[in-house]
């Protein structure tokens, strides 16, 4: 199981230069302890989660890494023309020596998202679809026409050509159709920190049913704050968790309610990592035994950077011990 870190920028100091500064020395720090990737979110209109371009901030972290795949968790979809997308994806790809993940989605339950670029609702997913068809074309292409409902092409080469062929794919999804659809391309899933550990399992199993043999390859990114004990754990965790449910339970209605049913703060205490290194070590036991993802992504809840750092490297060092990699590491 590969081990990386979900980073949504956040910024308690209100200060983005110190948000973006501190994001990157935790980049930097995972890769120094032999985490396999890095996955940067996109996020906009929100202060505290002040990630809106995440293929610019992977091109810089191409530049202070060498050895972290560096994904993009993930690229919405609805609210950009496909052909800059593909340009900027195989840029990344280039400057990153081909180490760059390309998470896509159709864009979360935040109506000022839709509202400020001008997509409805009801069209994301056929968009995203749509989008994300030229998009894999144009990286995998010389030439690229396409006629759909939001987008038209005619004759397009991209360059420059990323280095990988072809470029790794992640749909962050739960919906049916759209599993479906990436087990029959072959992409494979990835799976946010709300998200139940009962739903992610069926919508592996949808999958596997979907292209018998196929293997959706989970991102599986989870909450993670651990302490000397579950209980000083857990109440760390409901004190920075409920504001965060709050804030979901507000949008969900409108946007996305079949997320509502999952604004439940011990549900999500019970499906994060949260308790004790024994605690942690022993659900991760857990979620290998029940979902085998490839790759465990965490998402550290404290706005201490200290504690963030410090956190990181207890799991490195004790929760998940591997050995050090032999790949050059920038200081």
């Amino acid at each position: 199981m590969r081990t990386g870190l979900f980073c949504t920028y956040e910024n308690p100091e209100n200060d983005f230069s110190v948000a973006y500064a501190q994001q990157t020395e935790l980049v930097r720090l995972i890769e120094s302890l032999g985490f396999d990737e890095a996955w940067i979110a996109e996020h906009h209109f929100n202060p505290n989660a002040s990630s809106p371009s995440p293929l610019t901030i992977i091109a810089h972290l191409a530049g202070v890494t060498t050895r972290l795949r560096l994904g993009a968790a993930a690229v919405l979809l609805p609210f950009h023309d496909p052909i800059l997308v593909a340009e900027q994806v195989a840029t990344a790809d280039l400057l990153s020596r081909g180490r760059l993940d390309l998470g896509v989605a159709k864009g979360g339950p935040f109506p000022g998202q839709f509202k400020h670029f001008h997509v409805r609702p009801e069209d994301a997913r056929e968009k995203a679809v749509e989008a994300l068809d030229i998009v894999e074309r144009l990286l995998r292409d010389e030439t690229v026409s396409f006629e759909g409902r939001f987008f038209q092409l005619d004759g397009v080469s991209l360059a420059p050509r990323p280095v990988q062929k072809p470029v790794p794919i992640f749909f962050a999804t739960s919906t049916p159709e759209t599993v479906t659809l990436a087990a029959a391309r072959g992409f494979a899933v990835m799976a946010a920190p709300p998200f139940p550990l009962a739903d992610i399992g069926q919508t592996l199993d949808r999958y596997r049913q979907s292209a018998s043999g196929a293997d959706p390859r989970l991102v599986l990114i989870r909450f993670y704050h651990v302490e000397e004990t579950r209980e000083a754990a857990v109440a760390q965790a409901r004190r920075w968790l409920e504001p965060f449910i709050d804030r979901m339970r507000a949008t969900t209605a409108a946007v996305q309610p079949s997320w509502s049913p999952w604004m439940d703060l011990e549900r999500m205490i019970g499906d994060s990592l949260i308790g004790s290194a024994d605690d942690i070590r022993a659900k991760i036991e857990e979620i290998g035994a029940s979902l085998s993802p490839r790759s465990l992504v965490l998402k550290p809840l404290s706005p201490d950077f200290e504690t963030r750092k410090e956190s990181l490297r207890l799991f490195a060092e004790t929760i998940a011990p591997k050995a050090p990699s032999r790949a050059p590491v920038l200081q």
